[in-house]
């Protein structure tokens, strides 16, 4: 893992520059959703992600992203939820 760890590449949901190791784990036990899409152009991403995770793992970074609308939707009832569960 550690092999790679050190680069770099711009990050399309941040918007700046981040090292590989962060897409491993960006604070969560999975790696993030787009590994495969963005980092296919600088190594094998593919061979690195069978050999370093397991069948589950793998299968949830083959599934495509939800939509964005989904996505914003789900972030408001997060939202919401919290603001009726505020003291």
């Amino acid at each position: 893992m550690i092999e790679h760890d050190s680069k770099e590449r711009r990050c399309p949901l941040l918007g700046h520059a981040i090292r590989f190791s962060y897409c491993r784990q960006p604070g969560a036990s999975r790696p993030c959703p787009r590994i495969l899409d963005c980092w296919w152009e600088t190594f094998d991403i593919v061979t690195y992600a069978k050999a370093s995770w397991d069948n589950e793992t793998l299968a949830a970074l083959q599934q495509p992203p939800p939509p964005k609308t989904a996505s914003l939707l789900s972030l408001i009832e997060e939202a919401e939820k919290r603001i009726r569960n505020a003291p």
